[in-house]
């Protein structure tokens, strides 16, 4: 395999590398995929450096619309799957659509600099190619972010990230401060009770806790079911956020934190188990850090804790490490990405998957490959669609909903999954047309 006039490059055998070649291989056009590790995977891939699982691991998205509509997972999958049977399903995928013969393993991308109409592409096995149109698909939680500005003061004890953990083995015996509200956190902080000796869980502000079940059903497709039960979107708010209290998951009653922003304002937390462990004191709620001495914890409600271990469940930052910092427009600390997927100074180039959204992969994944396929084709035909969007992505601001997300690093990235698909899929339209009559795209 080798660079091609035509031929797409993708950066990236994550779930999203391989949902956007699928789209461009059965939309008629070529692809190369460039994968660092030794098989498909991304962070479901837990014997790579890629990898995020560690043993107890489950998926918080349920299995019906974390599956692609038209290739569901097993029958014999449980509505929440285990990390293993993830890994197996998306295999499984890149397998049932050719994928394997189209990448490149083991070829981490070193470097991609623009060249003429495209991009050079050189990789660690000495593959250097061109390409006129790259899609870079290498994922969320590239590099461990940690606190910032650092704790005042010395920690003599031993500092884990989330992104260290494999096992609550690791842990064993020891006083465990887990660090961070989101769902690796309160998930991580869960998992550790096994066996460590105590367990602290900081965290900076109050959550909305979901269960993973409401009346037998996954939580989100209990929600989904509600349907247009009430006439605004505050009340049907309002009522989700009743039954979670009489199910026993406002925080509140277990001593902690009131939200101080509105139920959609945030990425949800899905856990049924963290509040019934702080009931039952197998986990102590902390707020933020104040200073380390030695071994010693002071937090800021004035409480000490002595610890041995610190694990920061604080997230990640998305890393570009083979493209100049400079190639891109920023916005803050992110890159300028019209619909978090196309550069507005860029036409080269997608970045796909880039996104936190309420909402599991199957129900973006085929919608995001089939805009990347639109763009590619209305790209290289030149189209009358292509004009209109390299146009309306200098100028409009759709709306994602980010305008009442909370102000963090991770929600910079956040979008209201069924808007930012909506929007997907209007401008999907509009780069198809102009398009010969063959062209036209195939049915979701």
């Amino acid at each position: 395999m080798s660079g091609t006039q035509k031929t797409v490059a993708i950066i990236g055998g994550g779930p999203t590398g391989i949902g956007v070649a699928r789209e461009l291989i059965d939309g008629g056009i070529s692809v190369e995929l460039f994968e660092a590790e030794a098989d498909f995977g991304g962070v479901w891939n837990a014997a790579a450096a890629c990898g995020r699982a560690y043993k107890s691991l489950h998926l918080i998205s349920p299995k019906f619309n974390t599956q692609v509509p038209d290739f569901p997972m097993p029958e014999a999958y449980p509505p929440y799957p285990n990390h293993r049977q993830m890994l197996a399903y998306i295999r499984s995928y890149a397998k049932a659509f050719g994928l394997y013969e189209r990448t490149h393993f083991n070829s981490k991308v070193e470097d991609l600099k623009p060249e003429g109409d495209g991009w050079r592409l050189r990789t660690s096995q000495g593959h250097d190619a061109f390409y006129p149109m790259v899609i870079v698909c290498n994922g969320l939680q590239r590099v461990p972010r940690f606190p910032e500005p650092a704790c005042p003061g010395q920690f003599a004890g031993k500092v884990m990230h989330a992104n260290d953990y494999k096992s609550a083995e690791q842990l064993e015996g020891q006083r465990v401060l887990v660090v961070g509200g989101g769902n690796s956190g309160c998930d991580i902080a869960v998992d550790a009770i096994r066996t460590a000796e105590t367990v602290l869980h900081s965290t900076r502000r109050g959550y909305y806790y979901q269960p993973k079940f409401i009346d037998g059903k996954p939580t989100p497709q209990w929600m989904m079911e509600l349907g247009n039960k009430f006439d605004s979107k505050e009340e049907t708010l309002a009522y989700i956020t009743e039954v979670f209290r009489l199910a026993g998951y406002d925080g509140a009653d277990y001593g902690l934190p009131r939200p101080d922003y509105p139920l959609d304002g945030a990425h949800p937390v899905m856990n049924s188990l963290l509040l019934y462990h702080i009931g039952h004191g197998d986990i102590t709620p902390k707020p933020d850090i104040a200073r380390f001495d030695g071994n010693t914890a002071h937090f800021t409600d004035g409480s000490s804790e002595g610890v041995d271990t610190i694990l920061y469940a604080t997230g990640y930052r998305r890393d570009f490490p083979f493209l100049d910092k400079q190639a891109l427009e920023w916005k803050g600390d992110i890159p300028d990405l019209f619909l978090h997927s196309t550069p507005r100074n860029l036409d080269n180039i997608l970045f796909m998957g880039f996104i936190n959204a309420a909402g599991g992969l199957g129900d973006g994944l085929k919608t995001q490959g089939l805009f990347v396929l639109n763009y590619a084709r209305a790209y290289f035909g030149k189209t009358s669609g292509l004009k209109r969007f390299l146009a309306a992505k200098k100028s409009d601001t759709p709306d994602l909903g980010q305008t009442y997300f909370i102000d963090s690093y991770r929600h910079q990235w956040e979008a209201d999954l069924w808007k930012l698909l909506s929007h997907m899929r209007r401008y999907r339209d509009m780069l198809a047309e102009g398009m010969p009559a063959k062209e036209e795209e195939p049915a979701e």
